[in-house]
């Protein structure tokens, strides 16, 4: 069966991050930013508070299919810091800032998207968030290529996380093309097994010396790779 569209995960795949997968041990930091940002007075009960809600809503610690927006993490945190809900766009700005500081495209993601989508091969994404980032955030990671993406979903779009189905029928029903002419690609197990399980054809890059099966057609090292699979 032809590959007409290709959907990706965001984060690990199109672009890397120089933070861990789980942000726990920054909390400190990023909530001293966002403290200064707001103009709110350092105090380490404060601290503690807020990260103890952020771990609450950490899925790396406590896996939820369900999405919780942004606005409910962070009122739900400066309720605890006695704080009215004013600057909640300046302390979500400080806090997702902290962690997107450092974040770089892997080498072949521009000219992997340029060439499929010369090739007549729809693009879209799908990604989940963390912490309920918005879009206005999770976009500027895929800045200068998201011109490529005719589609494209995060988990606050979708109000589930993958695997659940809902993100890959919505990104299926946006490019008008049937599952089984899909292929997605994600470095996490929750990809395979969703796209798997919606009928998509699965690609798994895997970037680590470690082997992974779980379930892939596909296990690549290079998003290059795609290109030869389908073309």
């Amino acid at each position: 069966m032809r590959i007409r569209a290709v959907g990706f995960d965001i984060g690990q795949t199109l672009v890397k991050y120089k933070s861990p997968l789980s942000w726990k041990i920054h909390y400190p930091d990023a909530l001293r930013k966002v403290m200064q940002d707001c103009q709110i007075g350092e105090d380490a009960g404060k601290l503690d508070l807020a990260a103890a809600i952020l771990s609450k809503y950490n899925t790396r610690e406590n896996y939820r299919e369900h999405e919780v927006s942004s606005d409910i993490i962070f009122k739900e945190i400066f309720d605890a810091w006695g704080q009215t809900h004013e600057k909640l766009h300046i302390a979500k700005e400080a806090f997702y800032g902290f962690f997107q500081a450092n974040v770089a495209y892997f080498d072949d993601t521009t000219s992997t998207l340029e060439l499929l989508s010369s090739k007549g091969i729809l693009l879209g994404f799908l990604s989940d968030v963390a912490y309920g980032m918005d879009n206005e955030y999770v976009l500027k990671d895929i800045e200068e290529v998201k011109h490529y993406f005719d589609v494209g979903f995060t988990s606050t779009d979708v109000g589930f996380r993958k695997p659940n189905p809902q993100g890959f029928k919505m990104l299926s029903e946006a490019f008008g093309v049937p599952p089984s002419q899909i292929l997605f690609v994600g470095d996490e197990e929750k990809d395979i097994v969703g796209a798997n399980n919606f009928g998509m054809i699965s690609a798994l890059i895997n970037k680590s010396p470690n082997e992974r099966k779980w379930g892939q057609h596909y296990t690549i090292q290079n998003l290059s790779e795609i290109v030869t699979a389908i073309i």
